[in-house]
């Protein structure tokens, strides 16, 4: 099967061309969804930063300028909007029955919590705003290597080629990305393993 190359579907998506457009999302769709089981670690929360992260974008999609690839753009959306359905409280709050169930077969429901504690929600929520303010302090070159590699999954070599660089000049990048990010995480890690 012989696919179009993705600038193509770009230029036909921005002259209206929905199927163009589907192909063009289609084709990130999966690794859209394994970043954002990466961070929200559910799958059904991961489905639904996934769809509304494509509605943004879609609606948006005029606003896509090319100077990154496509796939770091896409995947960007996707992590602002995992980053903000993890701020929202409402999403941890469940029901829970404590007389006899509403199906009443006496089924017996454990009112053990689950949930991470007060002080771990608190911890992961300072680390991923510590992450995302650091990814965001990268310069433009070394922020879509770091998205791709650490966030989105892909390999050296293929962020080499999504982003039309040599092999060593994309592993230089990741590299000096990781030691930016490092450095600015370290505030909050070492207190964290201090306190």
């Amino acid at each position: 099967m012989n696919e179009k190359p993705e600038s193509d579907l770009i230029a036909h998506g921005r002259q209206g061309d929905q199927a163009a457009l589907g192909e063009l999302f289609s084709r990130h769709y999966s690794s859209c969804l394994r970043l954002a089981r990466g961070i929200l670690r559910s799958e059904d929360d991961s489905q639904d930063a996934v769809q509304a992260a494509y509605v943004s974008a879609f609606q948006n999609f005029c606003a896509f300028r090319g100077e990154s690839s496509f796939r770091t753009w896409i995947s960007r959306i996707v992590i602002n909007r995992c980053i903000l359905m993890r701020r929202t409280p409402w999403r941890s709050a469940a029901w829970i029955y404590l007389d006899e169930p509403p199906d009443g077969r006496g089924v017996d429901y454990s009112l053990a919590c689950h949930a991470p504690t007060p002080e771990k929600s608190a911890y992961s929520r300072e680390i991923l705003s510590a992450l995302s303010s650091a990814v965001s302090r990268l310069p433009g070159n070394l922020r879509d290597a770091f998205t791709l590699y650490c966030l989105s999954g892909l390999s050296v070599k293929e962020i080499a080629v999504t982003l039309g660089l040599t092999q060593a000049a994309a592993k230089t990048r990741v590299f000096r990305a990781r030691a930016k990010v490092r450095v600015h995480l370290l505030p909050v890690w070492s207190h964290r393993h201090v306190a």
